[in-house]
């Protein structure tokens, strides 16, 4: 190799020493910091939209939109309810009999005797029977523009209509209104049957009624009317707002909606031909709330968007009409607590873009000046050892003859490769003593190890107080993982109240350890054990202070022995659960989010009585999603159940009998977090 070849390689191998891990940390920074961002901004907005959600699903069935749509379906419903009422008068009119033997109603068709077995008299009679009603369709007609067709059609083949056009008789005769699914449904079942709606040769929507008309046991004929929809379509588009108004039938299929096309996050769950349809799992809920009969309101979520519906019974056709808005401009209070939302996931995002930003532009900087020196550290380097490479090379080319016995002077800033070629002992030492230096810093991995696992032992609280009359046992199992769970079993400071906490830290490493260690000491050191609230809320204080970007599910309880109650807050953590002495499970509610993620948090208290032989159980997420071989997990269902079997030994014996059945669950395969278990039984 020449002298210009080893100078390159030099330079480039000075370069890539200099530059590589600078952009590789840099890249990794700038990397990890906008990730973390983009992480904040997310779980921002997913907390928008679960409090949204939240806010929206609180509201109450008699809300604004609720009665908007209850009133917008009763108006319907009455015009359906008038249109059966007309029906049926017309069908009345069918039983009364006329004086005028020479009366013949208008628009009348009679179908040939040959082709019908009824004797001319009963036939007049029938005729004469529909004086009244051919009157009746033809007021109705006059008043009422949306009364598109009606008729009377006997067994007797004597068909009545209102228009008169010829056009309408040659449509309906001869003997084709009594092959119509109608017609036998009205005379076989004796009730009103609507059809449709349907689409008629105008291309406009109708609906059809049809009466059955009985002279005492004996199927007389049918009323029919054909009515335009036209009237409630127009009332449909005029409607103004946000919302998104349509009516559905008793299958869930869309029976009308607006001319104008729906738009945002209503689009997808309207836009198909039933409302089934919809791309949600929640679409069949929807669906049976809104034909139970009764208003109300829903929120469903379509694509990863909410919208709320309310929605009332339109009664007399078993259909329901409702209106559809998008969450986020449903209500006035969901848009104020998604704008907060929003301006936090800004406001706390904007810190890290600054951040992002400043480090990039730092980062190009010390590329340049990085480059810089590299570029002219090497130039003046190469100078200075390129009058001792031919002495190295005349080294090497002896060796490789097999001439061990060369000498190099050292000098320059070649020294150590000469001495490398003089002294390979001395590179053997340096070689080992690499190594050495190699298993002691794997060593200090292993000693931050047991750190952590001596952070664990140290959580674990030692005797537990036992009040009179009950039983408290509790068993930690630390996993090799550096999540932290903690206990404990206090006494409250008088009148002989016991707290009780469990919590578990969201997090691991260092920062999890010191969090787990902050907690328990500010638990114990609380003057506020009696008050659970006000313990709480000042723990969550210290998390945002001291230990930001980490949080805390917790479950903090005061037992009162003599009362035989027990007060607790939770704050994420797991719901516990009570089995009483007949085996009947009840699990305790509250929830919410846990400690340090939100500076003020709405806690809730509440208040449950420990009956005779009630067994609580509070336990870790280690407990429940703990897996065997099969990824299968040991689960809340299974707890449940054993702990029902074991209720009438003792809390110690519970928790060695629940150990057991995980163990055998288990089969000696690892848990991947701690788990942690409390029973608390009175006796």
């Amino acid at each position: 190799m020449s002298t210009g070849g080893v100078r390159l390689r030099w330079l480039g191998i000075l370069i890539a020493f200099a530059l590589v891990p600078l952009m590789a940390v840099g890249f990794i920074s700038l990397f990890e910091m906008n990730q973390a961002s983009n992480d904040v901004q997310h779980q921002i907005l997913n907390l928008s939209t679960s409090l949204n959600r939240s806010a929206l699903m609180a509201a109450p069935d008699d809300a604004d939109q609720v009665q908007l749509a209850a009133a917008k379906a009763l108006q319907f419903d009455e015009f359906f309810k008038r249109i059966k009422a007309d029906s049926k008068l017309v069908a009345g009119q069918s039983l009364l009999k006329s004086d005028n033997d020479s009366c013949k109603p208008p628009g009348i068709w009679i179908a040939p005797i040959g082709s019908n077995q009824t004797n001319p008299m009963k036939r007049a009679e029938t005729i004469r029977s529909l004086c009244a009603p051919a009157r009746m369709m033809e007021t109705l007609s006059e008043a009422d523009p949306f009364l598109l067709l009606s008729y009377v059609g006997t067994e007797d083949g004597v068909l009545v209509t209102w228009p008169l056009a010829n056009e309408t008789l040659s449509n309906a005769a001869p003997f084709g209104y009594k092959d119509t699914p109608e017609y036998v449904a009205a005379r076989e079942r004796n009730e009103t049957i609507w059809t449709g709606p349907f689409v008629d040769e105008k291309g406009l929507h109708d609906i059809s009624i049809t009466t059955p008309i009985f002279q005492g046991d004996d199927f007389f004929g049918v009323v029919r009317m054909d009515i335009s929809l036209e009237t409630l379509s127009q009332d449909l588009s005029s409607m103004k707002g946000r919302g998104y108004p349509f009516i559905i039938d008793s299958s869930g299929r869309f029976v009308m909606r607006p001319q104008t096309k729906p738009t945002g996050a209503i689009k997808p769950l309207l836009d198909s031909e039933s409302l089934m349809d919809a791309n949600s799992t929640e679409a069949k809920a929807l669906v049976a709330r809104m034909l139970k009969g009764k208003p109300g309101s829903y929120v469903i979520g379509v694509n990863g968007r909410d919208c709320y519906v309310a929605y009332a019974p339109i009664k007399t056709l078993g259909w329901s009409f409702g209106i559809a808005y998008p969450a986020e401009e449903m209500s006035l209070p969901a848009r104020f607590i998604d704008s907060g939302i929003r301006d936090v996931a800004k406001s706390a995002t904007e810190g890290l873009s600054d951040a992002y930003k400043t480090t990039m532009s730092s980062a190009l900087l010390i590329f340049v000046l990085a480059a810089s020196f590299a570029l002219a550290s090497g130039i003046f380097l190469l100078r200075r050892i390129d009058r001792e490479i031919d002495d190295l090379t005349a080294a090497a080319k002896k060796i490789s003859r097999g001439e061990f016995d060369v000498e190099v002077k050292p000098s320059g800033e070649l020294s150590r490769l000469a001495m490398a070629f003089n002294e390979m002992a001395g590179g053997l030492k340096d070689y080992a003593f690499r190594l050495e230096g190699d298993a002691e810093a794997r060593g200090g991995s292993g000693k931050e190890m047991a750190f952590l696992k001596g952070i664990k032992s140290s959580l674990v609280p030692g005797e537990i107080l036992q009040p009179e009359g009950y039983e408290i046992s509790a068993r930690f199992m630390p996993s090799e993982k550096s999540g932290f769970d903690l206990y404990d079993v206090m006494d409250a400071g008088s009148e002989n109240k016991m707290a009780l906490t469990m919590a578990g830290v969201g997090g691991d490493g260092l920062k999890a350890a010191m969090l787990a260690m902050m907690a328990r000491v500010l638990i114990r050191a609380s003057p506020d054990k009696r008050e659970p609230i006000k313990a709480i809320s000042e723990l969550n204080t210290q998390i945002i202070q001291h230990a930001q970007g980490m949080n805390l599910a917790c479950f903090y309880a005061l037992l009162d022995p003599e009362e035989g109650t027990l007060e607790y807050v939770n704050a994420g953590f797991n719901p516990p659960f009570i089995v009483d002495g007949g085996g009947m499970v009840d699990t305790l509610g509250g929830g919410g989010l846990a400690l340090g993620m939100l500076e003020k948090m709405e806690l809730k208290i509440e208040k449950i009585p420990i009956q005779q032989d009630d067994v609580l159980v509070v336990y870790s997420s280690g407990m429940t999603d703990a897996a065997n071989g099969f990824r299968k997990q040991f689960g809340i269902e299974r707890l449940i159940n054993t702990v029902i079997s074991n209720r009438n030994l003792s809390a110690s014996e519970i928790i060695e009998s629940v150990l057991r059945e995980l163990g055998d669950f288990l089969k000696n395969q690892p848990i991947e977090s701690d788990i942690t278990l409390m029973i608390i039984k009175r006796t």
